[in-house]
């Protein structure tokens, strides 16, 4: 959490960007780490995306002014990439 905080701190910094790059920087990381971890089938990935969103890593946290952030749009977005590069994303990770 802590590390999502600081990336969404270091975004809000760069305010001519709406992107959050430094936040799908730490999602994607994460997410191929989760990839090398995990010992379910990699072909499944709506359910192993799923896991990684319940186990890996939080999808949204309450700033300090009490306004919830939510970056689950951002998640789907990376999700729907990586499933459409799927057959590349394998053979990279092998």
């Amino acid at each position: 959490m802590r590390q999502l905080k600081f990336f969404y701190k270091k975004d809000l910094e760069k305010k001519y960007s709406n992107d959050f790059l430094h936040v799908k920087a730490y999602y994607i990381h994460h997410l191929l780490d989760f990839f090398k971890e995990t010992r379910m089938d990699w072909n499944d990935l709506d359910s192993l995306f799923q896991k990684f969103t319940q186990s890996k890593v939080k999808t949204s946290f309450i700033d300090e002014n009490g306004k919830l952030i939510d970056f689950t749009n951002l998640l789907d977005q990376i999700f729907l990439i990586f499933k459409k590069h799927k057959d590349e994303l394998f053979q990279d990770l092998k």
